[in-house]
């Protein structure tokens, strides 16, 4: 199956729509994360609410890892396993190394100059940032070298463990199982077992492994990652998530208002990490949890179908841009919020100054520098002119 090309009608412009609506309210919920780190916000004082935040968090990752499945389909359908793995090569690991060189460590002066951390030159700060780095085999150590560029080391390990299981499901008997899942999915409420092995992960280790990337985070978006690619393996999965998106919905908000009262009800119970235990109250959770998270995607991608399948010249831009933006957005931002931290106005405005410069930046750098020179479009990500 060959990738569809633009001004086809068998590409799914919805997954171009999503991926980029995805990458604009992660360069928010980074800003909204740095502002609550160097403004000291007291979110502890949250309490519960705090939980809600966290699920954000976890859904938007999940929802990513589903759209970059879906986007192995198409890649294994016109490339060799050779190919494949040099597309994410190149697509992955060049960008995550290029930005652990060039964009992590200013970003990480910045923040620690907002904090008062340090007090040197940037060279300095420079050769001691990889010296206090120390690894493990905790998929979470990926964090300290690359801030947000854990997500691209993840995607690239997914992609290397997926594959086997993807060249699989092309042959004979993998068409049967997809054909056979499909035929399940079709039926009303169908695409919901397939939140069973999410839930089994997350009972069975969230409790153990509670902290955001470790490995019950790795385990459960790979599934997530596997989905994706499956889900655009079968026109009748597509037709599925079309006629059942409203139960999604219906499914979404009973789950979350059960979260809701466990939380916030007369009998409050903590059932999300900052009190791990492998309680009934917290297993529950965990199964809520996953019930919502798998709603809400298959929401979105019925939004997406529904709404966003359309052709248009902002997302031809976005498509080349996406992996440039993501690695370069939080880069700016630390800077920007370092010179407006001691500003004199209201935190709201402070925000909304340094969200749409941090913003103009990174499209600047982009269009003038990233997508105009031939070596910044490779470190990148990018294709090279030709082949785009």
């Amino acid at each position: 199956m060959e990738v569809p090309a633009y001004g086809t009608k068998d590409r799914l412009y919805y997954l171009d729509w999503l991926r980029m609506l995805a990458v604009l309210g992660v360069f928010y919920a980074h800003a909204a994360w740095l502002f609550d780190l160097l403004y000291a916000w007291r979110i502890e004082s949250m309490g519960n609410a705090y939980a809600l935040v966290v699920f954000g968090n976890q859904w938007g990752m999940a929802l990513f890892f589903v759209l970059a499945g879906a986007s192995a389909w198409f890649s294994l359908g016109s490339r060799t396993p050779r190919q494949f793995i040099g597309e994410r090569v190149a697509r992955l690991v060049l960008p995550f190394l290029a930005g652990v060189l060039l964009i992590a460590p200013p970003q990480a002066y910045f923040m620690d100059l907002s904090r008062s951390l340090f007090h040197g030159s940037f060279l300095q700060y420079y050769q001691q940032y990889f010296l206090q780095q120390q690894f493990s085999w905790n998929p979470q150590s990926l964090v300290g070298y690359g801030f947000h560029l854990w997500f691209l080391a993840f995607l690239f390990l997914y992609s290397l463990l997926s594959l086997p299981l993807f060249l699989s499901l092309r042959r004979a008997h993998g068409q049967r199982f997809i054909a056979w899942l499909a035929a399940v999915g079709e039926r009303r409420g169908g695409l919901f077992l397939l939140v069973l092995p999410l839930a089994l992960i997350q009972v069975t280790l969230r409790a153990a492994f509670p902290e955001y990337q470790g490995w019950a985070d790795f385990v459960s978006w790979l599934v997530y990652f596997l989905y994706g690619y499956l889900l655009v393996a079968h026109a009748c999965l597509q037709q599925a998530i079309r006629r059942q998106g409203l139960l999604a919905l219906a499914v979404g908000c009973v789950s979350l208002l059960s979260i809701l009262v466990m939380m916030f009800g007369p009998d409050a119970v903590q059932v999300w990490q900052n009190v791990p235990s492998y309680s009934l109250a917290y297993e529950l959770g965990q199964l809520l949890f996953s019930i919502t998270c798998w709603s809400l995607i298959l929401l979105a991608l019925w939004f997406g179908m529904r709404v966003l399948n359309v052709d248009k010249a902002l997302i031809r831009y976005a498509n080349g841009a996406i992996v440039p933006f993501y690695v370069l957005h939080y880069l700016p931002i630390s800077v920007l919020t370092f010179l407006v931290l001691r500003w004199e106005m209201p935190m709201a405005v402070r925000f909304v100054v340094v969200t749409t410069l941090a913003l103009l930046t990174t499209l600047l750098v982009y269009n003038l520098l990233i997508k105009r020179i031939g070596m910044l479009r490779w470190l990148f990500g990018m294709k090279s002119p030709q082949r785009s």
